[in-house]
């Protein structure tokens, strides 16, 4: 039997692990984590991931990567109908899609740009700034005139939208099967997000596949975040609110190249993130979580 695949594509830092976890607690999905680093052997994967040993992985290395997804159909039981792969790259994603064998669905991810920025803050160098502000420059045409002069959190802003306009761009160019959801939708109303994903892949939604701590999984694993399965809790990141100046939050939401690239989604943002809903629906006017207390 034919197995669909699920990318998941974001940029870094969206919950995309988060994602992958939901979906692959479903009886009939498996979540396989960032197989991209197999490439480089299971002993490849970056600081803060960690593969649980498995018999489906094993042995999958650069020799058979392009196979990967026939090698793990060829392991897993014919219950599992849906492998869930969160590489979240466009370049991984695209080395796949002359396999007409294995359906390819996709869903981007996407987290508001102002969590975005107050992550690559903490990380920001000189160089990876100018190195990204010639990205800008480069693709796209509407900042070249004032990416060089543009302050460091904004340069990270459209760094955010570089990267998610790249992704959509991709869905267009293959006419593919994919799906929207963001981080704070799901977050909120985790249970509305994944029974309408799992309809979209063909499978029975099951309400305990949100406690996603109560399944073994094979696939990558945020090393980071294993005191969230230990506390048996969803967790919503909203450091941003108070990590991130006010001003440059302002300025991000007043932004005219975000804006436009939001409502062209169908999406806007509200107080705790995007959302796909409109002014008065379910989804827009979720709860504002808070994030748990403990030492990340």
């Amino acid at each position: 039997m034919k197995k669909t695949v699920v990318h998941i594509l974001s940029t870094p830092y969206a919950g995309s692990h988060y994602l992958s976890l939901l979906l692959g607690s479903n009886s009939g999905a498996i979540h396989l984590g960032e197989l991209f680093h197999l490439q480089k052997g299971i002993q490849g994967a970056k600081a803060g991931l960690t593969y649980h040993s498995s018999s489906v992985l094993d042995g999958i290395g650069p020799n058979d990567i392009r196979q990967v997804y026939e090698i793990i159909s060829g392991r897993v039981g014919p219950e599992i109908k849906v492998l869930v792969d969160n590489s979240k790259k466009i370049s991984w994603s695209e080395r796949f899609l002359d396999q007409p064998e294995f359906p390819q669905c996709y869903v981007h991810l996407i987290r508001d740009p102002r969590a975005l920025v107050r992550r690559y803050e903490l990380r920001s160098r000189w160089r990876k700034v100018m190195r990204y502000r010639f990205k800008i420059f480069r693709r796209l045409p509407a900042l070249r005139g004032s990416i060089f002069l543009t302050p460091e959190p904004m340069v990270w802003a459209y760094t955010w939208l570089l990267q998610n306009q790249e992704i959509s761009a991709f869905f267009r160019r293959h006419q593919a099967n994919w799906q929207l959801v963001t981080y704070r939708d799901l977050a909120c109303q985790a249970g509305a997000e994944i029974e309408r994903l799992m309809q979209w892949l063909g499978l029975t939604y099951e309400p305990g596949q949100l406690e996603y701590w109560n399944f073994e999984h094979i696939g990558t694993q945020k090393a980071n975040y294993e005191w969230v399965k230990q506390q048996k809790t969803n967790y919503f990141d909203l450091r941003w609110q108070t990590d991130l100046p006010k001003p440059i939050q302002d300025r991000i939401v007043r932004d005219p190249h975000i804006g436009r690239y939001l409502e062209g989604l169908g999406l806007r943002m509200v107080d705790n993130g995007l959302t796909r809903g409109g002014p008065g629906s379910a989804l827009a006017a979720a709860p504002s979580a808070q994030p748990a207390t403990a030492t990340r």
